[in-house]
């Protein structure tokens, strides 16, 4: 390990980092990063060094791509970076388990999926000794693989791993609707546990993307969305079951605003953060979803 400082402007974003939108200063909209993000960084510079790897004479960064993007349009000279010998196996870990544990702003589901595969790909590793390697469970790993199963391929929701010689994650479409990619950004903003939910009732392919959007259309939430599938393998017909749930939640919308602030500490804090993670979400979308399903549980909706 080495730390130096260097130009912000002479790093670039490692091909096996996880995350793959926002990965060129052109791209990079500090609009969609945190507000303050630029801001720091151009007050009091990079605090956290990124880590990078050399290739080739290059520095590319392996973890802190946005910190290292925001000083980049912030106009810093110079930021402190650590240097590892890292193989394209360590990178990609390393990127996977910063963003697992540093509860940021989270990458997109396809990024991480394509990025676990290509993991378990260059090892030939079962979900069991890629969820070791990475320190998390084995349903967090089957969890964050959802888009990657074969009843998905030939839609919307399916990622292939990224290839090696690429820099770009893969998503196989073939749908020729107009504003697909569109579709395509939202349909990464369903939840891994709901988007498997709706394969087991649906067996994937056209028609689960068709529900998958309809998900998307009507922003339900997970809780929302595993309720309905538990009626549907009841034997109620999904597609009405959403219907009836999305008016509902219509019929629920501007009646009442409650605005509440709660703080979690101690072990509460601590299995607030591990539900977060293995739902891939962030910690005030566990806590709304967990109200929503007692509220709905004790039959006050």
């Amino acid at each position: 390990m080495d730390v130096k400082e260097v130009s912000p402007n002479e790093l670039e974003i490692d091909p096996t980092n996880e995350r793959r939108e926002n990965i060129s200063p052109e791209n990079f909209d500090p609009e969609e990063e945190d507000e303050s993000l630029v801001d720091s960084i151009r007050e009091q510079g990079v605090i956290q060094p990124p880590v990078v790897r050399e290739d080739n004479g290059t520095l590319k960064v392996v973890v802190g791509q946005r910190r290292t993007l925001a000083a980049q349009t912030a106009g810093i000279d110079r930021i402190p970076v650590v240097v590892m010998d890292y193989d394209d196996q360590e990178a990609i870990a390393a990127s996977i388990t910063e963003n697992v544990d540093a509860f940021k702003k989270s990458v997109s589901r396809s990024d991480r999926a394509a990025a676990v595969q290509r993991l378990m790909d260059m090892n030939d590793w079962t979900i069991a000794e890629v969820a070791d390697y990475l320190g998390v469970g084995t349903a967090t790993i089957d969890d964050w693989l959802e888009r990657t199963r074969e009843e998905w391929e030939g839609t919307n929701v399916h990622v292939d791993k990224t290839d090696e010689d690429s820099t770009e994650t893969q998503t196989e479409v073939e749908s020729t609707n107009e504003g697909s990619t569109e579709i395509e950004t939202e349909f990464d903003e369903v939840d891994d546990k709901s988007v498997a939910a709706i394969r087991r009732v649906t067996g994937g392919g056209e028609e689960g993307e068709q529900m998958v959007q309809k998900v998307v259309e009507n922003n339900l939430s997970q809780s929302q969305v595993l309720e309905a599938t538990k009626r549907a393998r009841r034997g109620e017909d999904l597609d009405q079951v959403v219907d009836e749930i999305a008016q509902e939640r219509q019929e629920r919308q501007g009646e009442i605003r409650v605005n509440v602030s709660v703080t979690f500490t101690g072990d509460y804090g601590e299995a607030l953060r591990e539900a977060a993670r293995d739902m891939g979400t962030s910690e005030e979308r566990v806590v709304r979803g967990a109200i929503e399903q007692y509220l709905e549980e004790e039959e006050y909706l």
